[in-house]
């Protein structure tokens, strides 16, 4: 829990009395692998910060699974578009491994955001930061080579090869997973 702490407070300035209101409204949860914890059509109701574990989000297009977001400890998970707009998500989100989680559910968030203008202040810059890191993404993803993908991922990602199947890795960088072979193979 510490580390979700220090992300707060990295965000914005968190004074003890909303750090405290923030924690009344977040769960702790535990789920084996393989758990499916959005299933696509429904609407994405919770965010997760991994606490330990491994989640991936992905979605189906033309009969092959994408895979669209690998989300280690100490980050956050969720289908945003869908959690934000309230609409049916057209991705999936699993557990890779046994996972600890702190789970944000909507309706408890905006209750907390309308109950203090510092909390929905950080609820902003959170949204923000998330914004920042697809945006990244994006451009990784049209502007750099394949091998820059890679390059990028295993230097923000240490350790993520030995958890997550190549397949996986592949999809989320954009390529087949021949193309990454060859990469790794030239290294």
């Amino acid at each position: 829990m510490e580390n979700l702490l220090r992300t707060f407070r990295d965000i914005g300035n968190l004074s003890p009395e909303n750090e405290k209101l923030l924690l009344s409204t977040i769960e702790r949860v535990e789920y084996p692998s393989k758990t499916i914890l959005l299933e696509e059509g429904n609407v994405c109701n919770n965010l997760y910060f991994v606490e330990k574990g491994l989640i991936r989000i992905y979605l189906y297009k033309d009969g092959k699974d994408v895979t669209c977001w690998i989300g280690p400890e100490n980050e956050f998970v969720g289908a945003i578009g869908s959690f934000f707009t309230r609409e049916p998500s057209n991705k999936w989100i699993e557990t890779l491994e046994p996972c600890v989680l702190w789970k944000f559910e909507y309706a408890k968030l905006e209750e907390l955001f309308s109950s203090s203008r510092e909390l929905e202040k950080i609820g902003r810059l959170f949204s923000n930061q998330g914004i920042l890191l697809l945006d990244k993404r994006l451009d990784n993803i049209h502007f750099n080579t394949a091998a820059e993908r890679y390059e990028i991922f295993i230097n923000t990602h240490p350790g993520i090869l030995q958890r997550v199947p190549l397949s996986m890795i592949a999809s989320y960088l954009g390529m087949t997973q021949e193309t990454l072979s060859r990469i790794r193979s030239g290294r």
